[in-house]
């Protein structure tokens, strides 16, 4: 009888198709291996297994490193940075984590790359972890993949602790293949990959493929020696609610205990979204009950999906309704419980009233976060009342609650809603002042502005930014196709391009791909050419898509022309005529270009 077929590879479950050989200069990736890990279970990376005898006594610190404490745990970064790099020996490791932690926390990845290079060899999975994650943090992935690159072998097949933020950050921005990658550098350097990593990719296959299909990532699992755990089959919950499918959500949450889970608190509260979105209210109720029931006590995160959701649905009879019911079980609301209501009450026009609220939150024993803040100045500009959004600034700051990502786009936003895009792109630049770095939002939203203001030059310089911190490219192509469905606005991107190339500027791939599609989206393949053309001529080497891109639109002229003919532009020209030799080119007549023949990779 033949054996069953194995558990199939993470790339299978995470690609729609298996990558083939590049032949245009993209980096290859080996085909996927399977996954295999040694017997007994990773423990937690820099982290020793605990004793079941006495604790061991605390950890005896060197006259430097008492004073490295003190200054880390006051907050003095930069005095604790000047002692690192001046002292002669490497600081106690620990405390160089936290320090590295709290520079990435502030922004400052380079010099948290400083104190573990201070750390030498002493160095752990923590260490390089802590800094991984503060380059991602901070967009800068190919700084992360480097110091992934350069960790010493004896962390590197030790612990996928400094591997999982890299893997982390690459699917959430749709880089899943780089993440395989990444993946596969740590089973040829012997690292088996942990819990945390399979969570990972069991949540960008969910995404990718849906959770029918990411199931069998479970599988692949317990076939490698990894057993699941409550946040592995949070992720499976999570994904049905989302498809729709909360019946099927309930059904798999009940089968946890034979799965050798106990559900928990959070996995009842996933569930309970779900029903709560679907507006499915006596499904709700009687899930709570099962909780009290089952011996796992609703929280107040439970008690918050509920309000929230009633909020959403603009539901806030109701919200007294599940207050009451919930205090009967020890939950009382909380900061995240009176952002959800003033969220409501702004979006039902009530500004007053979300106001009243924020100054009655203290008196209630609650302090206003900066989502509380948010969700307020986000009311008062919609309903322009610019003075009094100007005046809750004032005090958010005076609280000490300083402006986030989600502040800054919405002053921008309601900036360049106003035409007032000056003053818009001067606060995009402030951002990294004020130790907020800009994410793709903030990125798409000044963009966005720009380029309905007219200041081309300024937008296509921030989609190379984007494109070099390594954001999705995919939200560059949407924001720039729209704009170039205009007549007019095409000579206008062609120019911008060649003064940033006259600036010194170099224009990354991703930019040029981004122009060349939204040119021969709208039928413009004379001027995607000759962009073409300026791209290999300033050094800047075409990918893959860029190929693509052009042969698609060539493909799509052709159709309407004769039989035979390679196909002509609205000028009559064939549209790879100059690399044929039919007009002079810095490639000559030698080199060819046909549709369907083989192309020349950038290493050509």
């Amino acid at each position: 009888m033949p054996s069953p077929p194995p558990p199939p590879t993470a790339c299978a479950l995470l690609l729609p198709f298996s990558p083939s050989p590049s032949t245009s200069g993209q980096p290859h990736h080996p085909a996927p291996r399977r996954l295999r890990v040694r017997g007994s279970k990773p423990s937690p990376p820099g982290l020793p297994k605990p004793s079941t005898g006495s604790r061991p006594p605390p950890r005896r610190l060197h006259e430097a490193d008492r004073r490295l404490s003190s200054l880390v745990h006051r907050g003095d970064l930069d005095a604790a940075l000047r002692l690192v790099r001046s002292s002669p020996r490497p600081p106690d490791v620990p405390l160089a984590n936290r320090l590295v932690r709290d520079l990435c926390r502030r922004g400052r990845p380079a010099d948290a790359a400083r104190v573990v290079e201070a750390c030498g060899p002493e160095a752990t999975a923590a260490t390089y972890g802590a800094l991984v994650d503060g380059y991602c943090r901070a967009g800068l992935l190919e700084d992360a993949r480097r110091v992934v690159g350069a960790m010493p072998a004896a962390v590197r097949a030790t612990s996928a602790y400094a591997y999982n933020p890299l893997i982390h950050a690459l699917c959430e921005r749709g880089r899943v293949a780089d993440a395989l990658g990444v993946l596969d550098g740590m089973l040829c350097r012997g690292c088996a990959p942990d819990v945390v990593t399979y969570n990972i990719l069991l949540e960008a296959a969910c995404k990718a493929r849906g959770y029918r299909q990411a199931m069998d990532l479970v599988d692949l699992m317990r076939a490698e020696g990894c057993e699941p755990n409550n946040v592995t089959y949070n992720v499976i919950i999570d994904a049905m609610c989302r498809e729709g499918d909360v019946d099927q959500a309930r059904e798999f949450l009940d089968s946890l205990p034979s799965r050798g889970c106990q559900p928990n608190t959070i996995n009842y509260n996933t569930a309970l979204k779900g029903f709560c979105s679907a507006e499915r209210w006596e499904d709700a109720d009687e899930l709570l009950d099962e909780m009290v029931r089952e011996n796992c006590p609703p929280s107040e995160a439970t008690l918050n999906v509920i309000i929230n959701a009633l909020c959403r649905k603009g539901l806030l009879q109701k919200v007294a309704r599940y207050l009451e019911k919930m205090s009967k079980h020890g939950c009382a609301a909380n900061v995240v419980t009176y952002n959800a209501v003033i969220n409501g009450i702004c979006e039902q026009g009530h500004v007053d009233s979300a106001l009243e609220l924020l100054r009655n939150m203290q008196s209630y024993g609650c302090k206003p976060d900066i989502v509380t803040y948010n969700t307020l100045l986000k009311g008062l500009c919609s309903a322009e009342r610019w003075e009094d959004a100007e005046e809750l600034m004032a005090k958010m700051t005076q609280n000490d609650c300083l402006p986030d990502n989600v502040t800054f786009n919405t002053i921008i936003n309601f900036l360049c809603q106003k035409g007032l895009i000056v003053e818009a792109f001067e606060v995009f630049k402030q951002m990294p002042e004020k130790g907020c770095n800009p994410n793709s939002i903030n990125y798409s939203t000044i963009i966005g502005g720009l380029a309905k203001a007219g200041k081309l030059e300024h937008a296509l310089e921030l989609l190379n930014e984007m494109a070099s911190k390594g954001f999705n490219s995919d939200k560059m192509y949407q924001l720039l196709t729209e704009y170039l469905n205009k007549e007019d606005k095409i000579e206008e991107v062609v120019q911008a391009v060649h003064k940033l190339q006259d600036a010194g500027i170099s224009l990354h791939t991703v930019l040029y791909n981004t122009v060349l599609l939204g040119l021969c989206g709208n039928g413009k393949i004379d001027y995607a050419i000759d962009m073409f053309a300026d791209m290999v001529s300033c050094g800047c080497m075409p990918d893959e898509l860029t190929y693509i891109i052009l042969i698609e639109e060539s493909a799509r002229q052709q159709k309407a022309l004769q039989p035979g003919c390679l196909g002509k532009t609205e000028s009559g020209s064939s549209p790879f005529g100059r690399f044929r030799g039919d007009s002079p080119s810095e490639y000559g007549p030698s080199t060819e270009l046909r549709v369907g023949s083989q192309l020349p990779g950038p290493e050509q």
